[in-house]
């Protein structure tokens, strides 16, 4: 009897599709990434019915899958690539949860890479995935993500895609490199800087959720995976603020108008290794204060706004 089949041992590579829902032949391309944790996700899943019969007996029906897929959670560093200018080796996840990129290398010293999401034009990637030297190709993948950045921890992004399903084989892993990808650091006072409206608050937690909407398309003559909404939000904790230093109550309330702030969350002082997330334009609602050693502090949502019909919800910034 073989040796069973081990969770730890799994590589993951990325490849950006020319063509929605193909597979390059040539898989040198594709690029490594370094996963942090692996999480339970759905190798074959989608929509089911029952093939129902009448009977004199009790008991259960044959359940068919309509229209099979393939889901997957893949937990990435909060890093940059180490190398201004470089994307990080998950940038094609970036992509393919539309969002644009852009190389920035106009002025030497300040090169960057910036993420924004878009609304058309959206990218998709095949997502090979080899766990313990069987390989699951998933074309076709789009999704979603979130970022966790709570303090005295390691910061991550989590991306859940959604791929069309073929069943896995044996195929070999392909002989490549890890793509650059620097260290995380844990978010803290060394690490981190955190600004509302230019204050400088005192931030316990910073999540943010992408938000979008990811359907799985299967229609007689037509397959596919597609974003079609996005609500970008996020959740603040921050030591309660003195009025006298900044007044946060006509940021979150609502009743007689809004009034909308800018927050920005810097990580990492490194070269290659910062990675800044700005929203221009966040309604703080739903604020809740709690105790945290003693302190009064304040739980807030974001809800991150466009910029009228030119997306701009927000920045992902690697410098």
């Amino acid at each position: 009897m073989s040796d069973p089949k081990l969770w730890r041992r799994l590589i993951v590579a990325v490849v950006i599709e020319e063509q929605y829902g193909v597979t390059p032949a040539d898989l040198t391309t594709a690029t490594l990434i370094e996963v942090v944790t692996r999480e339970a996700a759905g190798f074959y899943e989608g929509d089911t019915v029952e093939r129902e019969r009448v009977r004199q007996g009790f008991g259960a029906f044959e359940e068919t899958n309509t229209a099979p897929r393939t889901s997957r959670q893949i937990r990435v560093p909060y890093s940059g690539s180490g190398t201004k200018g470089t994307p990080p080796s998950f940038s094609s996840l970036l992509r393919c949860c539309a969002m644009s990129e852009t190389i920035d290398e106009a002025t030497v010293g300040e090169e960057k890479v910036i993420y924004e999401p878009v609304s058309d034009g959206m990218e998709s990637v095949s997502l090979l995935w080899w766990s313990d030297g069987e390989l699951q190709v998933m074309p076709g993948v789009r999704g979603t993500w979130t970022r966790s950045s709570d303090v005295k921890a390691f910061p991550y992004i989590q991306f859940d895609v959604m791929g069309l399903y073929q069943r896995p084989t044996t195929e070999p892993a392909i002989t490549a490199v890890l793509a650059a990808q620097a260290k995380e650091v844990p978010v803290n006072k060394m690490n981190s800087s955190f600004e509302m409206d230019a204050f400088l608050a005192r931030m316990q937690t910073c999540s943010f959720d992408v938000g979008n909407t990811v359907v799985h398309r299967h229609l007689v003559n037509y397959e596919g995976i597609h974003i079609t909404d996005r609500r970008a939000t996020g959740q603040l904790t921050i030591e309660a603020p003195r009025i006298d230093e900044y007044n946060i109550f006509p940021k979150i309330e609502s009743h007689e108008f809004i009034e909308l702030s800018a927050v920005s969350f810097i990580h990492g002082t490194e070269a290659g290794n910062i990675v800044e997330m700005v929203f221009p334009r966040a309604q703080l609602s739903a604020p809740q204060e709690s105790d945290t050693d003693g302190i009064a502090h304040y739980q807030m949502n974001m809800r991150l706004l466009p910029n009228g019909n030119d997306d701009g919800d927000f920045q992902l910034i690697f410098r």
